[in-house]
């Protein structure tokens, strides 16, 4: 399998997919510090998992496996390779990408937010600690990796623009409308959005999760939920590796 992950390494080496899982992170952050400085820290955390993440590893997802696409992935099967162990690579790569747009992430805003306090001197709203964000990244990324073989299943099926608009069009509806319903492990892109509340104490749309606060009650700042949806989270990861790699398979190896 390694050797599969370092071939789709080189093949996207020097690509946009390298420059997205760096630009994107740093433009959030800019974004956020801009726009709405007083609120930075949840702000861009609530942009960037409802939104702008989703897109990153959509856009990276689509990136990765549409080199082989584009010539009917007659580069793959005409290969003595294991097809499964193919796929492999590429989700282990893309995985390593979001990882990489988190950490530029996580750095970023503790550069920014350390700037703002004691050059600016800027008093933030609501203010998460370095290990409550710390925290929110490493859920963020267990959450998340179902993204990765999802959205690479999603392309090689539809195609690379229809599968962006779905997965971030779903995810953004999933997180704002059913996220915070009972029901929510059952969809896998609200799991994420669910957990922030509890650990940054941010609503899906962007408010404190604190009395008052629109959609908001008690039990959505529950910690128990946070084993749990890590649990849910990696169920849906293993099931849609599972499929992809079987349909990729079937699909490509015949």
């Amino acid at each position: 399998m390694k050797k599969y992950y370092l071939a789709e390494r080189l093949k996207n080496r020097h690509t946009s997919t390298e420059k997205l899982m760096l630009l994107m992170p740093c433009i959030t952050v800019y974004l956020s510090a801009w726009l709405t400085a007083e609120y930075f820290t949840i702000d861009v955390y609530n942009w960037w998992y409802t939104v702008l993440f989703p897109g990153m590893i959509s856009s990276v997802c689509g990136a990765v496996g549409n080199r082989d696409k584009k010539m009917g992935n007659r580069a793959v099967w005409t290969l003595p390779a294991d097809m499964g162990a193919v796929w492999d690579g590429k989700v282990l790569y893309g995985i390593r990408c979001m990882g990489a747009s988190l950490i530029v992430l996580f750095g970023a805003i503790l550069l920014v937010s350390t700037v703002f306090e004691q050059v600016v001197k800027m008093v933030f709203r609501i203010n998460p600690t370095g290990l409550e964000q710390l925290l929110a990244i490493v859920v963020l990324f267990l959450t998340s990796l179902w993204q990765i073989p999802f959205c690479l299943l999603l392309h090689q099926m539809i195609g690379l623009f229809p599968m962006v608009l779905l997965h971030v069009g779903s995810i953004f509806l999933i997180s704002v409308t059913m996220s915070l319903k009972p029901y929510f492990m059952l969809l896998p892109g609200g799991i994420a959005e669910r957990m922030m509340c509890i650990i940054l104490k941010i609503l899906p749309n962007g408010l404190p999760a604190e009395p008052g606060s629109i959609t908001f009650t008690p039990e959505l700042l529950e910690w128990k939920g946070v084993p749990i949806g890590i649990l849910v989270s990696l169920v849906w990861f293993a099931v849609f590796w599972f499929v992809s790699r079987k349909w990729f398979e079937r699909r490509v190896g015949k």
